[in-house]
């Protein structure tokens, strides 16, 4: 069982920082946010501090990552080993023994204690860490650009927000606009003065003159 590092709390006795649980887990913040992300996807790469469960569930992650496969897989090749030299050495108890040349033994297959498996062990585990971390580098690009894409979506909201706010305010100030407009009077016709004030007073005492005169 792989030993979980003890939790030395930073300001709250709840929570651990990113940077004591890097030093406490002897690893670096990358890998500890890389194991993170399945215990808090929605904030593993910005987090600051940790509550204690999650601090113990991503030391277990990451205890569970550095324990070496060698022993397992040596087991299983050791345990196939002894049963093929188990059966190449065992005799039937009934059957009668028949000599048999060294050659045939050999060469025989079905009697071949190493199996044919195409990888050598270090071979396989370095393809497996070559894919892993290229699963990994797929996951950081493809939430890399969901960022992105999210970024400008919410950068093109702001602006249609914007873009209709401004709208019903146009109209308004358009409406506010029509209705001083409307306020207006018609405008007043003025008669022209067509009458000559002189002249007709000149007129006027000239008809008094004749009446004088008469």
């Amino acid at each position: 069982m792989p030993r979980t590092a003890k939790v030395k709390p930073a300001t709250d006795s709840n929570t651990i920082t990113i940077a004591a649980a890097v030093e406490q887990l002897k690893t670096n913040e990358q890998a500890l946010r890389l194991a993170l992300m399945d215990i808090r996807p929605d904030d593993f790469d910005t987090v600051k501090a940790l509550p204690l469960l999650d601090f113990e569930a991503v030391a277990k992650k990451i205890e569970a990552t550095k324990q070496p496969q060698l022993p397992a897989q040596s087991q299983n090749s050791e345990m196939l080993t002894q049963q093929a030299s188990q059966t190449n050495t065992e005799q039937p108890q009934n059957a009668p023994i028949v000599p048999q040349p060294p050659q045939q033994q050999l060469t025989n297959p079905a009697q071949s204690p190493t199996p044919n498996t195409g990888l050598s062990l270090v071979e396989q585990l370095a393809k497996q860490a070559t894919e892993e971390i290229a699963a990994v580098d797929a996951i950081a690009q493809v939430r890399n650009t969901l960022i992105l894409n999210n970024l400008a979506v919410r950068d093109a909201e702001l602006v249609e927000n914007i873009n209709e706010c401004w709208q019903y305010k146009k109209q308004e100030y358009l409406g506010a606009i029509r209705d001083l407009a409307s306020l207006g009077k018609q405008p007043v016709s003025i008669t022209p003065d067509e009458t000559d004030l002189s002249a007709e007073i000149d007129a006027i005492m000239s008809d008094l003159g004749k009446l004088k005169t008469a």
